[in-house]
């Protein structure tokens, strides 16, 4: 691509703004655009395509730059999801840790990990087994986007939590 650092990345905000709207028009994010959704220990996420219908809203926690400390205002949603997850049978509990784009992209794996982490222990205090907690990381960026998206936004510091089956 041609132009100047500026230009490029002004055409990045706005192919990842045009990117953004058609998402929304099309009712959500597309399952491509997740992680592979498999776990540092290799168990998979069985919920790719929602469960049947039954599992398909995730569920966010928000973290501060740089950080992997749960805020205590996330204990009682979190608590809520354990509930809802316990009484419709759910098999798994699914997070997928991300972290801004600013910085290493090996040390934002590093930390959106973490953060998926410090949520599992607090499903496990709440009495969810571990072997059914899958912990990933998901990525910062998509392909030729990644040189242009380098904001740090809320909606990169974040656990993506979804039930499974």
């Amino acid at each position: 691509m041609s132009g100047t650092k500026t230009e490029r990345k002004h055409f990045g905000f706005l192919a990842a703004t045009a990117l953004g709207a058609a998402l929304f028009a099309f009712g959500g994010a597309v399952s491509s655009a997740h992680a592979n959704e498999v776990t540092y220990s290799g168990t998979k996420c069985r919920n790719l395509n929602g469960a049947g219908g039954k599992f398909k809203k995730d569920y966010y926690v928000y973290f501060e730059t740089n950080s992997s400390r749960v805020d205590p205002k996330y204990h009682d949603d979190l608590k809520h999801i354990y509930e809802f997850a316990k009484g419709q049978h759910a098999g798994q509990i699914c997070l997928f840790g991300k972290s801004s784009k600013t910085g290493d992209a090996k040390d934002n794996a590093a930390l959106g990990r973490k953060r998926a982490r410090n949520v599992a222990v607090i499903f496990e205090k709440f009495g969810w087994p571990r072997k059914d907690i899958t912990v990933e990381t998901e990525g910062e960026a998509w392909g030729w986007l990644q040189e242009t998206l380098t904001w740090d936004a809320p909606e990169d510091r974040r656990v993506r939590i979804r039930l499974s089956r």
